[in-house]
């Protein structure tokens, strides 16, 4: 064992050494560690309410939180599984002369850091959390850590799944039908308790999601009963929830290294998938990730000629991937949009956390991934008109998210009728903004230079090119208070105009290719 701990203490070293001596990745990591330094200042120097809400409603929140990121993530254990090792330990550690237990707990290790990682965002969130709940940065740190535990749990668990179902379609089946059965019955109670008692509909969903039951709901509900002691004060409940943990870790491991003693090929599957999206992602490539058994329907173009075959070629390969014409991370956002519209009551908090999740969605719509291919650039057309045709995905999906998303606040939170149309269209506005801002920043600097710098300046650029529409629907809202909701209309104008100011600057992007393939 004493060469796999020199191993991860020189990983960490060698982590700690990359940081220093590369000034982008400082940079990243100043930035990063400033960001969370505001939000706590911020969160601490705001205007604190005269009325904190419930905490049991934020309870309830970190329920949801925990219990979507358990199904996402341990759903892919019907897929490809999950790994807890880079490429590297299979073609080194795997070849050693190490038992397979012993790798797996090296694995479990080298993957609770990353684990921890995934939940970073939680800390930004101090400033409304605190403000609204008054939950301490102590409390966000626990929410923090049950995040990582889950996220360890999910990604244990998925790797277990895909170990016991991957050579047996049938078994696959069956235990997709049991896992997501397990989820329904949870979500079906919850409904059942809150709607069909007649009680207010916000205080029923709260007092039900706290309630004991909702405790046993598939890891999320023992990590959730934790962090809530934590925060009030129960330290038995946080060492029960501990000992719910070392239990399923313990069950996990020994299922995994027992039951089914060589998991090597099964490890060696999903690490493979995971390191070809990376590389492809590294490398600039265009990759997306096909089901097993992918169903054709129509083949063939039945028109589109020119630049227009882009946006017809576009329209068939949404087919498979979509439903309702949006992507199945857009309806989570805008599910998870709503949530927060029923729990908060109002509309422009819920429509502002829905435009921060455009900013990680807008970007990976098939136009981003249309640059890396050699195709767009054989095509005898036009630069701009290619580039307008490639865009034209973004329409119709756009549209539809903004409608699933804002619609239901119409029954939700009985919003009027034109203040929902203005959401919609701010939405669509916003979307048709950020894709400029992909565009320009593709222009400049393509696929080439640190990652992690590129996404800095993304999240700046977005927020800078957002700055006129708030302010103009802000300054409308003042102007021409005509009804409630002009705001949005304002946003709309003004973001339309910028995004077409950027796109039209980026007009060019297809006239060299060594702009986006470098």
């Amino acid at each position: 064992m004493s060469s796999l701990v020199y191993l991860l203490s020189r990983k960490f070293k060698n982590r700690l050494r990359e940081i220093v001596r590369r000034p982008s990745e400082l940079v990243a990591l100043v930035i990063f560690i400033g960001l969370i330094a505001v939000t706590f200042v911020s969160g601490n120097s705001g205007i604190m309410q005269d009325e904190m809400r419930s905490i049991e409603e934020f309870y309830a929140i970190v329920l949801a939180l925990y219990a979507f990121e358990f199904v996402m993530i341990a759903k892919n254990g019907f897929l490809n599984g999950a790994s807890m090792f880079s490429m590297a330990d299979v073609n080194f550690l795997f070849t050693s002369p190490k038992k397979s237990q012993t790798l797996l707990t090296f694995g479990l290790f080298n993957q609770l850091g990353r684990s921890l990682m995934l939940g970073v965002f939680i800390l930004y969130q101090y400033s409304w959390v605190h403000d609204t709940y008054g939950v301490s940065f102590s409390a966000l740190i626990a929410i923090l850590v049950g995040y990582a535990a889950n996220a360890f749990l999910s990604q244990m668990l998925a790797m277990l799944i895909y170990s016991l179902t991957s050579s047996d379609d049938k078994k696959c089946k069956t235990a997709k039908a049991v896992f997501y059965a397990v989820v329904l019955l949870f979500v079906a109670a919850l409904g059942y308790l809150s709607f069909g008692n007649g009680e207010d509909i916000l205080p029923a969903v709260v007092k039900n999601a706290n309630s004991f039951f909702m405790n046993f709901f598939p890891i999320a509900g023992f990590l959730r009963f934790g962090v809530a002691s934590f925060i009030s004060g129960e330290y038995k409940g946080v060492l029960i929830a501990l000992g719910c943990f070392v239990l399923c870790v313990a069950v996990f491991y020994l299922l995994v290294s027992r039951l089914k003693s060589d998991y090597y090929e099964d490890v060696l599957k999903a690490t493979e998938v995971s390191f070809s999206a990376i590389t492809a992602q590294k490398e600039g490539k265009a990759s997306e990730t096909a089901p097993r058994n992918v169903k054709t329907g129509k083949t063939g173009f039945k028109k589109g000629e020119g630049a227009s075959a882009i946006a017809e070629k576009h329209k068939i390969e949404n087919r498979r991937g979509k439903v309702f014409a949006v992507n199945m991370l857009s309806l989570v956002f805008a599910v998870i949009t709503i949530g927060f519209a029923f729990f908060m009551k109002e509309p422009v908090f819920a429509f502002a956390i829905n435009i921060y999740f455009s900013i990680f969605t807008v970007g990976s719509g098939r136009w981003a991934r249309e640059l890396l291919l050699p195709y767009v650039y054989l095509i005898p057309e036009p630069p701009f008109k290619k580039l307008l045709n490639m865009l034209k995905e973004q329409l119709p999906s756009s549209i539809a998210e903004a409608v699933i998303t804002f619609l239901p606040f119409y029954f939700v939170l009985k919003t009027p009728p034109l203040e929902v149309l203005g959401l919609i269209l701010a939405k669509i506005s916003f979307n048709f903004l950020f894709v400029g801002v992909n565009l320009v920043l593709q222009r400049i600097f393509g696929n080439g230079g640190n990652k992690a710098l590129l996404i800095f300046l993304y999240f700046v650029l977005a927020f800078v090119f957002a700055v006129p529409g708030v302010a103009g629907g802000i300054g409308l809202s003042f102007v021409l208070p005509v009804f409630e909701g002009i705001m949005f209309f304002g946003m709309a104008l003004v973001n339309i105009i910028v995004g077409a100011i950027t796109i039209f600057c980026s007009r060019n992007i297809l006239t060299t290719s060594e702009y986006n393939n470098k």
